[in-house]
């Protein structure tokens, strides 16, 4: 080595018959076996083809290469640089559905937004130093509140004074949905997101009204008569419980009849309602990653045979690994983008980090009260900077292939593991460990599945 140049310090996977190398700055490469014992032994001759291409790809660092590989993990952590781009406004706990693996516990007549409060929300969107936010509304069911979703859709968009990327989505069961809501949201370009868990008989397991009927049924009508009076698409999120682990391609192929471009694939969490179902719909984290194992399996030969669907959670991977840009995927900061990158709003005026933060009901999460107190007071917040530390990765982390990309919820852990601080094989880690080892396969496999790669980053259909 150039007395110029030098080896980053890095971590390293074998995956299959290749060596996965990595360092802090997301830069990597894929070895055969002689190449890395090379690099690990740092005899690697200035000049020579190993040298020159691990100086092109960033695990070698000299005068030439410096600037392109900082601007590039400043890309690749661009939450690092940027106040709270998500902001999700609970506007009731109430629901008329009763899924047993809800996050939240439902609520009573009077758990509602008020106007007054919501205007409030409003400060707080405009005053985030970020020209791009989402105002995402949740529950219970926000179509319940319906004056309140209206207020704040309307006043957002005539506020916007500023210019900033505004977007706007309703998460929502969609079974209140009218025409005259249908309408409202499509003239103020509101997206429609909802729950669709995979065929009738695996949907209707979990997802049921307070007569115990499934929801099915009515969801496919709701979601033919959205997309026939507003030409518009309704994004679709599966939550997978036990009742789903042997079934992958009857879910992914659901999601193909309904012309879904992407699926993601979610792990139950054990908060609200689903703490008390658990040993009906929970499993362990080697369950899980076993349907994930399948699921992708499957994905990757329905796009090489020329039917093309995504999993979200291995193209948000994608969209760190090969374009080093940030996809803002909460869960995959470094730190915690819990606070940082989003924030909720409770129908009581509380202020917490993430929404499972506030459907926790632990006032240790708790920040302050959105109604008297500012954005700023909001971020120096105690509680917060010891829940961000928790989120520091690195600190336990440090030694995984994966480090540069990954990241942990500390709420969610908590809620999983009653420690705020992670470890290498709780839950989430050992998933999220899994989804990584399982992209890089595909992804150092065979070329056509690095094709199919390809595809994925571009925005989801």
């Amino acid at each position: 080595m150039a007395s110029t140049s030098s080896i980053l310090p890095f971590n390293s996977e074998k995956i299959d018959n290749r060596y996965l190398v990595t360092n802090i700055m997301g830069c990597w490469d894929a070895l055969d076996e002689a190449e890395f014992r090379q690099l690990n032994s740092l005899r690697v001759p200035e000049g020579s083809g190993l040298y020159n291409r691990l100086l092109e790809k960033g695990l070698i660092l000299d005068g030439n290469n410096i600037n392109r590989i900082i601007s590039e993990y400043r890309r690749l952590n661009t939450n690092l640089f940027n106040d709270t781009s998500l902001h999700i406004a609970v506007v009731t706990k109430r629901c008329n559905l009763r899924c047993n693996y809800c996050h939240a516990e439902g609520g009573a007549a009077n758990d509602d937004m008020s106007i007054e409060t919501a205007t409030r929300v409003l400060q707080y969107l405009f005053d985030v130093r970020n020209n791009n936010v989402t105002l995402e509304f949740q529950g219970g069911e926000p179509l319940l509140n319906w004056p309140v979703v209206k207020f704040l859709t309307e006043h957002a968009r005539k506020f916007n004074t500023l210019g900033k990327n505004l977007s706007i989505v309703l998460v929502t069961n969609m079974l209140l949905l009218d025409d005259e809501k249908i309408r409202f949201l499509a003239e103020h370009d509101v997206d429609v997101c909802t729950s669709m868990d995979g065929p009738a008989e695996i949907h209707d397991q979990s997802r049921k009204d307070v007569g115990g009927r499934g929801s099915h049924a009515q969801l496919m009508e709701k979601i033919e008569h959205y997309t026939s009076r507003t030409g518009r698409k309704v994004h679709m999120l599966p939550t997978i419980t036990r009742h789903s682990l042997a079934h992958p391609e009857r879910i992914i192929d659901e999601y193909l009849r309904l012309g879904q471009g992407e699926i993601a694939l979610r792990p139950v969490n054990k908060i609200g309602y689903a703490r008390h179902h658990w040993d009906e719909i929970g499993y362990t984290a080697r369950e899980f990653n076993g349907f994930y194992t399948r699921a992708m399996a499957y994905i990757m030969k329905l796009n090489t045979s020329g039917t093309y669907i995504s999993e979200r959670i291995a193209r948000t991977i994608l969209i760190k690994v090969l374009l080093k840009e940030d996809p803002y995927y909460v869960n995959m900061m470094n730190p915690s983008g819990d606070g940082r990158a989003v924030m909720t709003y409770g129908v009581d005026g509380g202020c917490y980090p993430t929404d499972e933060a506030r459907m926790l009901g632990d006032e240790m999460f708790r920040l302050g009260s959105f109604v008297n107190e500012s954005y700023d007071n909001m971020l120096n917040k105690e509680n917060l900077l010891f829940l961000l530390s928790a989120g520091c990765s690195d600190l336990w982390n440090y030694r995984s292939a994966f480090s540069p990309w990954m990241g942990v919820d500390p709420v969610v852990n908590y809620a999983m593991e009653k420690n705020i601080i992670p470890k290498g094989d709780s839950r989430l880690q050992q998933v999220l460990t899994h989804q990584f080892r399982t992209v890089f396969s595909y992804l150092l496999g065979d070329k056509k599945y690095a094709e199919a790669f390809q595809r994925w980053m571009q925005p989801a259909a």
